[in-house]
């Protein structure tokens, strides 16, 4: 089959006749059953399947050809067209076969896709002939009588003894003799008919590379575009793209549609191996599972959609078995071994996915449930097999590269790893798009290298792991980027949602959705309102447990009971969300939930101030926490986090603005975002304000309010500490420190920090005390536990085993005071402590210097406080390049005095200004520090 020499239309007759006895294709068997009350009869499909051989399925293919070839009207021959519109089956194969055998161009219509979308892709494919399954006939008829080519309808998987089936069969002849046309015929007729003439003689190899098939897109970005398959890439499909297991002929599944390159691909590579192909009974694919459990796949090859319903039917067999086991593992292992029998066969010995990306979560679960290892395809409609299991298939893929996607902030020359858009040579790629010249022109560059529009990272040579879709990445409106598809296949995890839709634009600041719930989300509420807060706890667990971002997460959603599906448009046929259609769906809907969000907001809000500051607090914050989130007020509860509620510092500022109009109190925004506070802990925060208790230092307090521009001379010790009490301070005493101090350790930096302060203290007994916000020591703990977990266990143990012996963590915020320590805490610290390491920072490009300036600024002044508290301790401050930013390069050296080089600082909106000057004030602080009580204080200013 590699050998191009011989031709496809040989190549394959080889294989037919070398498997000639075999079984090629099964179906379900059917049987007629008539209602006695009504007279009327059907289909019900049976428990097991009939199969034809290759000679049988060749013979017919064979026929058709020879019917097409003699019709005196519409002839089809070499390079004709011939539209296939319909669900994968046996009738639909030897369809096919019978283009390749004609020498005609295959052209399958996307069966799920509405008219507007077809009669496009017929006018412009001009097809002799029109295949249609009777389940598409009605709109079959549209497309022929429509088309400028008025092509022969013939109609496959029709039994006439169904009466509907056969009523439907004879209400498309009247309509079309009607319109003055009678071209419309049983295959079954057809393949009669054509078995009486001449077998067709199976040409030799074709000059030119000619087009053998059109597949046109699904259209989930937009218009469907027909791409071109030529002679030599069919036969490259035949012959394989990946390399099979094992030498066994495979039995498969077939239940992708022909439409797409996956279906096709599945179905030839099975054929061509001499296997049997199973198809799938019903076209919703209702039936599959049952279909699997009766045909016994020995390899499967799963999309996404597929491993959802898997996963849920995973979890609600969980659910309803829980009570059987007192072991949970035991329970995990009882139920996928039921799930590998009974919904997959129980013979399953490889297992691929394709046609999207599939979650890491959701691949580990399919492999835990078949005990196989899943091999993960990725390739394209136009570009054919590109990776599997991230490395590069050589062949087909000749060279690759990746090209800089910037207005989504995608270079190749990103750290750690290279990221843009995937561009590819390949012998698989298509030559372009049938009759779109404009649009071919805009896909190739200059090189000839196609451009995939899948962004990728490159983590090494040839080795890629896939971002997203190019188009499928929104911006929001405070900058940040998400992509959609990727929190789609996350949330779809959720055992509650059967189905979900992401929505949002540059417009707004947050994403909204639509939720289609599970049998059992809708089995465990009365009514619509319990609902959504069942699947808002749902998407809030989720998301924690992925770590997603809370600008990733769906302020709010719609409830849809109807399924998205390719029968209602919203569903390609691969499962795939088709994104054009479900805007149009639900756009205005989502639209109307923005504008009901805002103005709901605006409503609690004005109620907010208006009731003064002496209104109840808890109460109050937990009215405005519901407006700005728009989240029910009723789910806040006093031990809720902001962090865990979707507040980003964006949202963050907004609340804290809010909450000092109406209370005339500062609420920072690191109080706020701090892992160790809750609504509760903010409300304390502002009783103890308006209690009177003594404030913090503030940027008003320090600088003046309303300040637009800061001077170094303002950045006294006075304003942050009592000097009074450090005058005390023993001299250093220079040897090399034994217990060490170290804020940020759970940061990027500081986690290597931790690292090797644990090493090199391990070596003289010493200990590593870190300062970590968290509601207790435990919880702090955890908190660092978490973030020195990256995967590799021989670090992690080694971290362990280092910690139980010279790692204490404490609960504490280095902007409160003393830490937030107790008053024994900090006076111990006080005496041991030798050397303070303050990596730490709220490191955020967009607050003000205001909002920055409680953690970063008097975070350090706090510290500066225990440095000289008991012994002089001496003090390394990690600084930031940007305090840089705009000043004399050389002023700036080693020993260059910040407060000189950078006496007076403006307070601007620019782009990590805020940041900067607050950086920029810790080491001002630092330097009065060293001048009045000689304590070291080295900086690391990091790019």
């Amino acid at each position: 089959m590699r050998d191009h020499t011989t031709g496809l239309p040989r190549a394959v007759t080889a294989v037919m006749e070398g498997y000639a006895n075999r079984p090629a294709l099964g179906e379900r068997a059917r049987e007629s059953v008539t209602d006695a009350a009504t007279g009327r009869t059907e289909l019900r499909l049976l428990q097991h399947y009939t199969t034809v051989t290759y000679t049988e399925l060749w013979e017919r293919a064979g026929a058709v050809a020879a019917e097409w070839a003699a019709d005196a009207e519409r002839p089809v021959g070499e390079g004709d067209f011939v539209a296939v519109y319909g669900f994968t089956s046996v009738d639909y194969t030897v369809l096919d076969l019978a283009c390749l055998r004609a020498g005609a161009v295959s052209v399958p219509l996307p069966y799920s896709s509405s008219l507007d979308k077809l009669k496009p892709i017929v006018a412009e494919s001009a097809p002799r002939v029109l295949a249609t399954t009777i389940e598409s006939i009605d709109n079959a008829v549209e497309l022929a009588l429509s088309a400028p080519s008025r092509p022969r309808l013939v109609v496959f998987d029709f039994h006439p003894e169904a009466d509907e089936e056969r009523e439907r069969f004879e209400a498309a002849r009247v309509r079309l003799a009607d319109a003055g046309d009678t071209a419309v015929e049983a295959l079954s007729a057809v393949i009669t008919r054509g078995r009486t003439l001449p077998t067709p003689v199976t040409p030799e190899a074709a000059e030119g590379n000619p087009t053998r098939l059109l597949t046109y897109t699904s259209g989930s970005t937009g218009a469907p575009k027909g791409a071109i398959y030529t002679d030599s890439m069919v036969q490259s499909l035949w012959a394989g793209w990946f390399a099979p297991k094992d030498d066994a002929s495979p039995v498969t599944m077939g239940y992708l549609p022909m439409s797409h390159i996956a279906g096709r691909a599945s179905l030839y590579m099975t054929l061509v191996q001499g296997g049997t192909v199973y198809f799938t009974g019903l076209s919703d694919m209702s039936t599959l599972f049952d279909d699997m459990r009766e045909a016994r796949p020995t390899q499967l090859l799963l999309v996404p959609r597929i491993c959802d319903m898997l996963l849920q039917e995973y979890q609600s067999r969980s659910a309803r078995r829980a009570g059987e086991f007192a072991d949970p593992d035991a329970a995990d292992k009882a139920v996928k071994a039921e799930l590998r029998e009974e919904f997959v066969g129980g013979r399953v010995r490889d297992v691929l996915c394709g046609s999207a990306p599939i979650a890491a979560e959701l691949k580990r679960f399919v492999e835990s449930c078949l005990k196989l290892t899943l091999r993960d395809v990725f390739g394209s409609t136009e570009t054919g097999p590109i990776l599997i299991d991230g490395r590069v298939e050589r062949p087909p893929v000749i060279e690759y590269k990746l090209a800089d996607v910037p207005e989504l902030g995608y270079y190749t020359s990103d750290v750690p790893h290279p990221r843009g858009e995937l561009l590819i040579r390949a012998e698989t790629i298509t030559p372009g798009y049938y009759k779109r010249p404009d649009v071919t022109a805009s896909v190739f560059d200059t090189d000839g290298f196609y451009h995939t529009g899948d962004i990728m990272a490159e983590t090494a040579p040839d080795h890629l792991v896939y971002l997203d879709r190019r188009n499928n990445v929104l911006k929001l409106a405070q900058g940040e980027f998400v992509t959609v598809s990727h929190l789609e296949t996350t949330f779809a995890t959720s055992p509650l949602i059967r189905q979900i839709y992401v929505h949002g634009n540059s417009e707004r600041a947050h994403l909204l959705a639509v939720i289609v719930p599970t049998e059992d989300a809708l089995a465990q509420v009365g009514g619509v309102k319990e609902l959504k807060s069942l699947l808002a706890a749902s998407l809030q667990e989720i998301a924690r447990y992925a770590e997603l971002e809370p600008y990733e997460i769906p302020r709010d959603f719609l409830v849809e009971t109807e399924p998205f599906s390719t029968a209602n448009g919203l569903l390609s046929e691969v499962r795939k969300n088709l994104r054009p259609s479900l805007r149009d769906r639900y756009g205005d809907q989502l639209e109307t939930l923005y504008e009901e969000l805002v103005s709901g907001r605006e409503k609690a809000l004005r109620a907010l101030g208006a009731a003064g500051p002496d209104q109840p607090v808890f109460e109050a914050i937990r009215a405005a926490a519901s407006a700005l989130l728009g989240c029910p007020a009723s789910e806040l509860r006093p031990t809720a986090r902001f962090t865990d509620l979707g507040v980003d510092s964006l949202s963050a500022l907004s609340f804290s603005q809010l909450l000092r109009d109406a209370f005339a109190v500062e609420v920072p925004v690191g109080v706020l975002l701090s892992a160790g506070n809750d609504l509760q802990a903010v409300a304390d925060h502002i009783e103890a304000a308006r209690a009177g208790a003594a404030g913090r230092p503030s940027s008003a307090s320090v600088h003046g309010a309303d300040a637009a521009e800061v001077r170094a001379d303002e950045l006294t010790l006075e304003k942050f500490l009592d000097v009074t009490a450090l005058g005390s301070a023993r001299p250093r005493s220079g040897v090399v420190p034994h217990t060490v101090l170290l804020t940020g350790a759970n940061g990027y930096l500081g986690r290597f920090m931790c690292l090797d302060w644990l090493e090199r203290l391990s070596a003289t007994g010493g200990r590593l005390i870190c300062v970590i916000r968290g509601r207790d020591d435990a919880d702090a703990r955890r908190r660092l536990d978490a973030a020195l977990d990256s995967g590799d266990q021989q670090l992690l143990s080694r971290y362990q085993e280092l910690a139980d012996r010279h790692l204490e963590v404490l609960a504490g915020d280095i902007s409160a005071e003393r830490l937030g320590l107790e008053e024994d805490t900090w006076k111990r610290l006080a005496m041991d402590v030798d050397a303070v390491f303050h990596p730490a920072a709220l490191v955020n490009h967009v607050l003000p210097y205001e909002q920055l300036f409680g953690p970063n600024v008097v975070g350090t002044a706090e510290l500066i406080r225990l440095a000289l508290t008991g012994k002089v301790k001496p003090f390394t401050y990690l600084s930031t390049v940007a305090v840089a930013g705009g000043l004399d390069p050389a002023r700036l050296d080693e020993s260059a005095d910040i407060r000189e080089a950078s006496s007076l600082r403006a307070l601007t909106d620019g782009y990590a200004s805020g940041y900067a000057t607050s950086k920029w004030a810790g080491e001002v602080l630092l330097r009065r520090a060293h001048e009045l009580y000689d304590s070291p204080s080295p900086f690391c200013a990091p790019t």
